[in-house]
């Protein structure tokens, strides 16, 4: 049986909080100054990691369904004992296949099979704060907020969208870090992290999906200087 997919308008208070949450490029550099001017200085630590993710809300409407198709890299730098800043890299992307849907166009609709595709990669400064200095398990919190290039693509039959833009977002997260190692260098990192994307594209005006991120980092000493 076909399935018929229909367009709506959103609720204003996205557009009010699009209005109350603006990102001034002068903030963004000025947080890049400050996390490079740490980087000779400063104890730091390093991560990468896997981050499949599951769509909610708009995206949800687009594609259903949970990606495994996910990295992350990042850098914070310690400005206390607790605390970090830094930097992130990240990429998901989502894919669905839908048998024989009917989607509606303005002046009409078309019944085939659907290809839908979502990349999306963000550049994020972040700070993070670590409940624990050491421990078996260290738990922390943080907020990341940037920027996002994206691109949809929508294939029905012979009718091919592609959408392709940046636009502000932010991403808090919380988790643990596992440390590992003699002197406690390198360990394993287990987040979850919620991404919000102001996207405001083809009946979507709120990205969000929800990154299970499992990784490893390590870290590294300014020159002289050990735990």
């Amino acid at each position: 049986m076909a399935r018929t997919r229909h367009f709506y308008n959103h609720p204003t208070w996205v557009n009010n909080l699009k209005n109350l949450i603006i990102m001034k490029k002068t903030i963004i550099l000025s947080l890049l100054a400050v996390v490079f001017s740490l980087a000779v200085s400063a104890q730091s630590i390093w991560t990468l990691s896997y981050e499949p993710a599951t769509p909610i809300g708009d995206l949800q409407d687009f594609t259903g369904k949970t990606s495994l198709r996910g990295l992350s890299g990042s850098a914070n730098w310690y400005i206390g004992k607790k605390i970090t800043v830094g930097f992130t890299l990240q990429w998901t992307g989502f894919y669905e296949k839908v048998e024989r849907g009917t989607w509606d166009f303005e002046g009409g609709a078309i019944t085939a099979t659907a290809w839908k595709e979502f990349y999306i990669f963000p550049l994020y400064v972040n700070a993070k704060y670590h409940f624990l200095e050491e421990g078996r398990v260290i738990p922390f919190a943080g907020l990341s907020v940037g920027t996002a290039y994206t691109e949809q693509s929508l294939q029905v039959g012979t009718y091919e969208y592609d959408e392709k833009s940046w636009k502000f977002s932010l991403a808090p997260e919380a988790g643990i870090r596992i440390p590992m190692g003699m002197e406690k260098q390198w360990g394993f990192n287990v987040m979850a992290r919620y991404q919000m994307n102001f996207y405001d594209k083809n009946n979507i005006n709120l990205l969000q999906y929800i990154n299970y991120s499992v990784g490893v980092y390590w870290k590294l000493f300014p020159r002289g200087e050990r735990y």
